[in-house]
Order: structure tokens, then sequence, then C-alpha cells
């Protein structure tokens, strides 16, 4: 058996074999708790994250929240400040009881710094509690992606606005990113009557539509293979390549002229962020694993002497058409 596979048995096995029965007890060692650290500094919110307590497979127990730890974080090794505690910004996780038709709820409270995370810089976590193993969490803050040959068609009747632009991805990097376009528009007409106007008003995300071949594919009835109002994508097909992407937007309420503003969300992620959720969507996607066969994809961590995942993204706000 390879080191690397790790293979979960069953308290007792038991084989039947006519009417022979044979039952094997097999000793667990016993779970050693440890800190379970998780978080995403976003350059456009303060810094917050969540720690708790691991449990064992077969423990009886459920992960709870630690409230009394010593969060510290350093910029580039230079010491920010310690993160508190907000008993009044609380996360409610539902988690399977075991037999697929109850859930429970726990409840978890941020640490948070009233600080912003900068781009290029680099931050490590570290949380201390008498009762646990110290553990600590590296993640690097990426540049800004400069998006350039930005074009817009509205010429088909109005009825379709197409957006095309480009970027340059990092090579021997696997790269990450997000994209949604936000709009603020306002329609104004002559009513019914003649005596004055009626107006129309929208502001948020529009839904997206691409056959860009690194979009996941969630749509192939209606001629795009992706439509929705934010796109998460890798450059595992233009890894260190100029990328050029077209989107169609449509939409029967407002036109291009309408719209005062346009802007796109664009977002690029941590390495880090690339290989834990690549790592979930392989786990995800190997099914369930019996005990005799299947193998079992670990989740990435980046958690020194502990559990969970500290991860960092650099949002982008790119105006089309500025107010």
């Amino acid at each position: 058996m390879k080191k690397e596979k790790l293979i979960i048995i069953l308290l007792a096995i038991t084989f039947s074999c006519s009417n022979m029965e044979t039952i094997v007890d097999l000793e667990i060692p016993p779970h050693e708790s440890v800190l379970v650290l998780n978080g995403r500094l976003d350059t456009d919110q303060q810094i917050k994250v969540l720690v708790s307590n691991s449990v064992g497979a077969f423990d009886l127990f459920r992960p709870t929240m630690v409230n009394d730890a010593n969060v510290t974080i350093y910029e580039d090794g230079t010491l920010l400040g310690n993160l508190e505690i907000d008993l009044n910004d609380t996360l409610s996780l539902e988690i399977n009881d075991g037999d697929w038709s109850t859930y429970s709820t726990i409840n978890m409270n941020y640490y948070k710094l009233n600080y912003i995370p900068k781009k290029d810089k680099s931050y490590l976590i570290e949380v201390e509690h008498p009762n646990y193993n110290s553990i600590s969490a590296s993640t690097y803050v990426p540049d800004d992606i400069d998006l350039y040959n930005i074009s817009i068609d509205s010429s088909d009747s109005g009825d379709r606005i197409n957006f095309q632009f480009s970027f340059d991805d990092k090579s021997n990097v696997d790269n990450f990113y997000s994209l949604a376009i936000d709009v603020s528009c306002t329609k104004t007409w002559d009513d019914y009557w003649g005596y004055g106007y009626e107006e129309f008003t929208y502001d948020g995300f529009v839904e997206m539509n691409s056959n860009d071949p690194s979009f996941p594919i969630n749509n192939i009835f209606e001629g795009y293979s992706f439509t929705g109002e934010r796109v998460i994508f890798t450059d595992a097909l233009f890894n260190g390549q100029q990328k050029n992407i077209s989107i169609d937007i449509f939409t029967d309420d407002f036109k291009y002229d309408d719209c005062d503003t346009i802007k796109f969300e664009f977002a690029t992620f941590s390495d880090d962020s690339y290989k834990y959720y690549n790592s979930l969507s392989e786990q995800r996607s190997s099914g369930d694993a019996d005990i005799f066969g299947g193998e079992v994809v670990p989740v990435y961590t980046n958690v020194e002497n502990g559990l969970g995942i500290l991860i960092s993204k650099n949002a982008q706000e790119v105006f089309v058409k500025p107010n």
C-alpha cells in the first residue's frame, strides 16, 4: 500500500460467507485536536479569519469555534497587530450529522483587524492558544492585472452588447481569475398619454454569455457554453500567454446608451487559492471511496501544524464607461 494513499477503515468490518460471519475489531488511535484557520484576504475589505478546532473522523464531537486565541498578522515581515474577535459578526455553518438527513448548525465568529490588505504584499498569520500547538499560515496578494484592447459593440439592434478585452497571464505561476460586469442604467420614455415620462432603472450585475474555452461549461442549449453573473476560471489553457475574452450581454430593458456606468469586476487570486480550489474540485469529482477501493484526494492546506486555508484575492474595478 502506498503511503500517500489513505484508506478510511470502519471500526468493525463484517464479512459474510454462507452462514459464517467474522468480525474484525480495529483499534483506531485517538485524534489529537489541532487549531484550524480559515480566511481570505481581500483588497476591498478588512482582514477577518475564522479559528476553530479539528475533530477525528470517528469522534462523536463536532468542531467548535475557538474564541480566546491570540491571532497576530504581519505584512512583509512587519507586525500589523492582533485580530480581535467580533461577537456581532457570526457565520452559521450547517454540518451533516452522519445520515444525510439531519443537520446541525455551528456558529462561528470572525477575528478582525480594521486594515485593508494591499496588492503585491505578503501576509503571515500566527495563532496561539494554551490548549493547542501554535499554527501559522502565509499568503501573497497578487499585483494588478492590466486589461487592454477593451472594445464594446452595441450595434446589434441594441439588444446585444459585446465586450471584448485582453490581458497577459503571468508565466510559471498557476493563476486563478474571476469576472463580473456591474452596470448602472436609467431608461426614460414618454408615458402612454404624453403628459410626462416613465423611468426604469437597473443597478447591479448582468448575466454574461460566452463560449470561452477557459470558462466552465454550464449551458449548452442556448448557443453559449457559459451563462452567469460571475465566472471563475484558471489559466490552464493559456498559462503565460495573452488571453482574449469575449462576452455577450442581452437585455430588453435597457440599451448601452442608457447606462451611465459599466465596470468590470476583475479579480486575481493567490496560487494558494488555485491549489486549494483545484484539490477541492478533484476531491468532489472523485466520488465516494469505499473501504475496498477509490483514492481519497486530500484538500490542500497551507497552515503549518494545523488545518485550514489562508488565501488572498486582488479585486479590481475597471471602468469601461465611467459616470
